[in-house]
């Protein structure tokens, strides 16, 4: 081209990216429950929180003051229906002990001194029921905000959740969309809390993604509880998002695939069917011994949150019941379960196993839990008064579950085991109950099992380090990994801001758990493992290793271990726990055992 006789290059047009063109993005997180899920994003909460919208802060008329009054109650007691509603939810699908998460909110739902600020504000500084309550609410979450203790900073987040609920109902109502998902969706927040896992469409889920969270979070256990994967603690990942995104979700990598192209998709279909014809053939599996290559037998049993989830032990294979819990029967009521309607549960527990052994745990659970039938105010219940020590100081409550308890073993195996016991003292007077209580039942000419096996949780350090001592009075133990680990590391599982510091396979427990088995084989008792260790592949072969005769774990999980123990040799195992032993920290027991995973077993891990 020429222009005044000139050669002139013309610049070439910009063009403006083609938004229809998505590239396909990867995102990394924690594995937190494993399968492949591929579908239609749905984004939840990118609506700014109710709690912090800026409101009108008309004042009211005098003479409205009885009407707002009247509002606030109503919204108050249609969020306590509401909250039992959730709490019903949960407990039917994930279980009692998760359940309680919903304790905090009937807390602050009854706190006489918020509520009496709120009533105060509509009467006194006459504000609507919805700003007398948002000023209120959000001084409390502020000052619990600003509380160093990580377990009350979290306390914040349970008030957060039930306040914004009951906002809501003072508008009217709110529009869920977690109920009634528009079809089958990958869910993904930033975190789901307590309310959000109970209202979600179980139907329609295919799988969660969160940017916080860990693997002891609400949603992780609700995925691992109803068998679709989840990621968390995707970081920058929430904002990256729209409704409608087509994503792959690994639960297995924990890997998260946005737009992906077509040969990603057919890998992936490919994957998805090969965990669906693994999952067949586990059912199919059930019959055969759990035993290593080399003739190590490992009991796998299950852990039951309440009688209604018999049905699975037979479903998956299990041997028996290693945990069963019993805190549900105990929550939200006003009065303590009888001696009766315990002992019914346990027989049908007895009854239904044909033979088959169940532990059933004595009361696990701190007087913060059981709030209207102990008054109780501890700094950090985790510490404190729970389990035995609540227990002993309430001997009747002890004494009236160990009665149903022995009563019930007559219809079947049943074992009693106690959570939480720190030394000898303690399972001296334990012991000493349990023999009052046996000759009492004889007096009054009742049967019951008088040869039942008495068995104790190690799951604080010290127990441990004396399981010789106590090795001499009971028949067998069981390791409860989670508090072990958590004593052991001084580390909140729970707590997602030292979440990386929680290793179970730090050399620390491990040596814990070595010289458990050590002392139980000295006195001809057995060892088994009901924490969340025991299902966990990574952690199945130095537990073997480490002569661990049972392993108890979600009903679920059963399958995958049965077939990765018979790909193993206890010889192996046994090699692995001394390299584990001798490592400097978890992440290196960590890789001793991912690397001996994938040699004999990598579908466990990776998913094809």
């Amino acid at each position: 081209m020429k222009k005044d006789g000139k050669n002139v290059i013309k610049a070439p047009e910009k063009r403006m990216p083609d938004k229809s063109i998505k590239k396909e993005v990867m995102f990394h997180g924690i594995p937190a429950s494993p399968g492949i899920a591929m579908g239609l994003v749905q984004i939840l909460g990118k609506e700014e929180s109710i709690l912090e919208e800026v409101k009108d802060e008309k004042k009211l008329a005098p003479e409205d003051v009885e009407k707002e009054t009247a509002i606030f109650k109503d919204a108050l007691e249609k969020t306590r229906t509401e909250t039992k509603v959730l709490m019903t939810r949960v407990k039917e699908t994930v279980g009692q002990s998760d359940a309680s998460i919903f304790d905090a909110q009937f807390l602050i739902l009854d706190d006489k001194m918020l509520l009496n600020e709120v009533l105060a504000g509509i009467s006194k500084k006459l504000l609507s029921a919805e700003n007398a309550f948002r000023q209120t609410v959000s001084k409390y979450i502020a000052a619990i905000s600003a509380i160093e203790d990580p377990y009350l900073k979290e306390r914040a987040a349970d008030i957060k959740d039930v306040a914004e609920r009951l906002i809501a109902h003072l508008r009217g109502g709110r529009k869920v969309v977690l109920e009634h998902l528009p079809g089958p969706r990958i869910v993904v927040a930033k975190d789901l809390t307590p309310s959000d896992t109970a209202l979600l469409d179980k139907e329609n889920v295919l799988a969660f993604a969160t940017e916080s969270g860990s693997k002891t979070s609400h949603s992780a256990i609700l995925a691992r509880s109803i068998r679709i994967p989840a990621i968390v603690s995707m970081n920058r990942f929430y904002n990256r998002l729209e409704d409608g995104d087509y994503l792959i979700i690994d639960g297995f990598l924990g890997t998260a695939v946005l737009n992906p192209e077509k040969a990603t998709i057919e890998l992936y279909k490919q994957k998805e069917k090969s965990e669906s014809r693994l999952y067949d053939e586990y059912l199919r599996e059930t019959q055969l011994k759990s035993e290593t290559v080399d003739g190590y037998r490992v009991e796998l049993a299950a852990n039951v949150e309440n009688a209604e989830n018999l049905e699975e032990i037979k479903k998956f294979g299990a041997a028996g019941i290693g945990l069963f819990r019993t805190e549900y029967l105990y929550m939200n009521r006003d009065t303590f379960p009888s001696e009766e309607e315990q002992f019914e549960v346990y027989k049908k527990v007895a009854q239904s196993l044909g033979g088959r052994p169940a532990i059933i745990r004595t009361l696990d659970l701190g007087g913060d839990k059981l709030s209207s039938l102990i008054t109780t105010h501890e700094q950090n219940p985790f510490l404190g008064q729970r389990a035995i020590r609540l227990c002993l100081a309430h001997p009747e409550l002890l004494k009236t579950q160990m009665r149903a308890i022995l009563r019930a073993g007559t219809f079947g195996k049943l074992r009693m085991m106690f959570p939480m016991v720190s030394g000898v003292k303690e399972l001296d007077e334990l012991l000493r109950i349990l023999d009052e209580v046996k000759m009492n039942l004889q007096k009054s000419n009742q049967r019951f099992d008088g040869s039942m096996e008495i068995g104790v949780m190690i799951e604080i350090p010290s127990a441990a380090l004396v399981a010789e001592h106590l090795a001499e009075k009971v028949d067998f133990f069981s390791i409860g990994t989670n508090d072990l680990v958590q004593y052991t590391l001084a580390v909140d599982r729970n707590n997602e801001q030292v979440a990386s510091l929680y290793e179970p396979l730090h050399p620390a427990v491990l040596a814990l758990i070595g010289m458990t088995v050590r002392a139980a084989n000295k006195h001809g008792i057995w060892v088994g493992v009901c924490g969340e260790s025991g299902g966990d592949p990574l952690c199945i072969p130095l537990l073997v290793g480490l002569g661990v005769k049972e392993l108890s774990m979600s009903p679920i999980s059963i399958g995958q271990t049965r077939r990765l123990i018979r790909k193993m040799s206890m010889r192996e195992a046994e090699q692995l726990a001394n390299a584990a032993l001798a490592a400097r920290d978890g992440w290196e027991t960590m890789a001793i055992s991912r690397r001996y995973v994938e040699q004999k077993f990598p579908v466990i891990l990776h998913g094809n």
